[in-house]
């Protein structure tokens, strides 16, 4: 029975009630009315919170890269103030600060200066020259001096230059007199704003925020698009609220900054006193959904319209037959337009699941003409993987279990490529409830599926080098860990590799050379591991190598073998031969681990040795941590 012929039916039921039946097609009018409104606002509403969540989600994983950068960077900072401070104590006033900087142990992009006080805060050694001058007032000595003793890295509160009007943060630690005294402090100045422009070519929008605070509620840095700006006090701010309750987590903020309300997600810093933020504006990250709420409410008034007027004709069609024929038709025409003029494909099909109806969408999206789809079975142009479970959910349709079916499975065009589509299948009965056709409505979405994908690889690659990324190498790492304590016959090593004297290579052939050199080097490592085993570039001139089942010495044989590789190797930029050497650190990861990330502590503790050893060197560490024999 044809939909035509159901409604034709109908039609002269509702002729044969009478004027009765006007007041039920009011009614119905009013329940279509009902539904149009409430799906318009359930849809505004779950794409409200689609947004919201997809930002909130975008900024979480913005925070945690955020998080890792400072926590890098105050990491080499610091390791520069403790060899400094080491420095000190050996040579007293007759050591050069300066050489630590000329050498790239500290690296002078980020430091302006780094001096050495006494315990009153006079300064007696400065990377800089300056005039007599005392830190004796400044917040950072006074916090050393209220310690007493206690030695931990302390980042100050955003200070303007003594010698110019440039921005500075003051990373400090105390150093003790033989008797344990306070004996000063060494500190190292640094432009905060390295810190508000690390996601300067991310766009976060015009009122995009960026914010790296301390816990005593004192901005270190922060940018609002383009706008940096230092030590504001953030005391009553929404941030310092939320993180005094959740060490972590994303809020909206109340606009205490500078007025505007924000999607901000947030982190504490595991070893500093700091947290990180960032955040887009709300009214931006909305701006899309205001758009779509403000069309939606148009084309909604004007259903609204259509369906008042409809009702309104249907009511006076109702007394006269000629007037309900017009108005079927005139409601079959709508519906056939419908369908052919829709922007997805539509398509009808039997019972027996063939091909009865097909719009022009869904013949271009296969490459099939509709003559050629007419009568075909549905699940020929499903790809074979795909086609099982389709006999299942047709009975579930039949028999009533499920109204619906929507999945994703991928078509085979006729040229024979593959496509994703969005299919939901539903089963149209008629008036009395006997089946009568599958609809089928199929969206094509391969663009996304590949958008998808290419994500996921970003998310895990390094862009530069084309190796796995510090996250992917620690997700590695903490499988391994897990497989080494529940098997006790597995074996696992890591390795620490780190280019010898790259900030040279930086110096002499600039950034464009330094990064070639990264991946011709990263080249070289790829080739050497077995596919059971990862290689990943850190960061910087960093590279890790985990190696599945192999022993210490083994290990340590292989680093050998790839140190004297990347030593010979010719590695050229613009016709130029650059001799590249690199320091190895390995250890064996053991079950008595209390982490995962031990075994690379110990690996990286080897890497250091192998540099203060004259570099060019494969270091073991032994099984407390210590480097234990070497290469050259």
């Amino acid at each position: 029975m044809s939909l035509t012929a159901s409604l034709g039916r109908g039609l002269r039921g509702i002729n044969r009630l009478g004027l009765g039946l006007s007041a039920i097609v009011v009614a119905f009018g009013l329940v279509l009315l009902s539904v149009l409104w409430s799906v318009v606002l359930t849809e505004e509403r779950v794409e409200h919170n689609e947004i919201v969540t997809a930002a909130v989600k975008q900024h979480s994983n913005l925070a945690v890269a955020y998080e890792e950068h400072v926590v890098r960077t105050l990491s080499g900072l610091d390791s520069a103030l403790l060899i400094v401070r080491q420095e000190y104590r050996r040579l007293g006033r007759s050591m050069s600060v300066t050489r630590y900087i000329e050498e790239g142990i500290i690296d002078e992009r980020l430091s302006s200066s780094i001096s050495i006080t006494d315990e009153r805060g006079n300064v007696l050694l400065s990377s800089r020259p300056m005039p007599a001058a005392s830190y004796a007032e400044f917040e950072f000595f006074r916090v050393h001096q209220l310690r007493r003793g206690r030695d931990a890295l302390h980042v100050g509160v955003p200070v303007s230059g003594t010698l110019s009007e440039a921005w500075q943060i003051p990373l400090s630690r105390p150093w003790l007199k033989a008797d344990g005294s306070f004996g000063g402090v060494v500190v190292l100045s640094m432009d905060p704003g390295y810190f508000a422009r690390f996601y300067r070519k991310i766009d976060l929008g015009a009122q995009g925020l960026v914010l790296l605070a301390g816990l005593d509620g004192m901005s270190r840095a922060s940018r609002v698009d383009n706008v940096l700006s230092f030590g504001e006090d953030l005391g009553n701010s929404t941030l310092i609220r939320e993180q005094a309750r959740s060490e972590y987590g994303s809020f909206i903020s109340l606009g205490g900054i500078d007025g505007v309300q924000r999607f901000v997600s947030y982190r504490t810093l595991v070893d500093y006193p700091l947290v990180v933020a960032v955040g887009a504006s709300r009214a931006e990250v909305l701006a899309d959904v205001t758009r779509n709420r403000n069309r939606d409410y148009f084309v909604a008034a004007l259903i609204t319209m259509v369906i008042f007027v409809f009702t309104t004709a249907l009511v006076v069609a109702l007394q006269r037959q000629e007037r309900a024929a017009i108005s079927l038709a005139t409601s079959e025409a709508r519906f056939r337009a419908t369908f052919e003029q829709a922007a997805i494909g539509i398509c009808h099909s039997s019972l027996e699941q063939r091909y009865i109806a097909v719009n022009r969408t869904l013949c271009e999206m296969l490459g099939y003409t509709r003559q050629e789809l007419i009568g075909m079975p549905v699940w020929e142009i499903i790809h074979p993987d795909d086609r099982g479970d389709e006999p299942k959910f047709r009975d579930q349709l039949l028999s009533g279990e499920i109204e619906s079916h929507a999945a994703e499975k991928r078509y085979v065009r006729k040229d024979g490529r593959l496509i994703w589509v969005n299919r939901t299948v539903s089963l149209v009965r008629d008036y009395s409830g006997e089946p009568l056709y599958f609809l089928r409505v199929v969206e094509d979405v391969t663009e996304r599926k590949r958008l998808e994908q290419e994500l996921q690889a970003l998310a895990a690659t390094d862009a530069l080098t084309g190796l796995p990324n510090r996250r992917s190498f620690m997700a590695r790492l903490e499988e391994e860990y897990a497989r080494l304590r529940r098997f006790d016959t597995q074996q696992v090593a890591v390795l620490m590799l780190d280019l010898d004297y790259f900030k040279n290579i930086n110096d002499t052939y600039g950034h464009a050379g330094g990064d070639e050199v990264l991946r011709q080097v990263a080249t070289l490592i790829r080739e050497e591991p077995r596919r059971v085993d990862l290689c990943a570039r850190l960061g910087g001139e960093e590279f890790a190598i985990i190696l599945a089942g192999a022993s210490a010495e083994a290990a340590r044989e292989f680093a050998e073998r790839l140190r004297l590789k990347i030593a010979a190797a010719a590695i050229v930029f613009e016709g130029k031969a650059i001799a590249v050497t690199v320091s190895i650190g390995v250890a064996a990861m053991m079950p008595s681990d209390e982490s995962a990330d031990v075994s690379l502590l110990r690996a990286d503790a080897a890497l250091y040795k192998a540099k203060d050893g004259g570099r060019n060197l494969v270091l073991l560490a032994d099984g407390g941590g210590s480097a234990a024999g070497a290469a050259a």
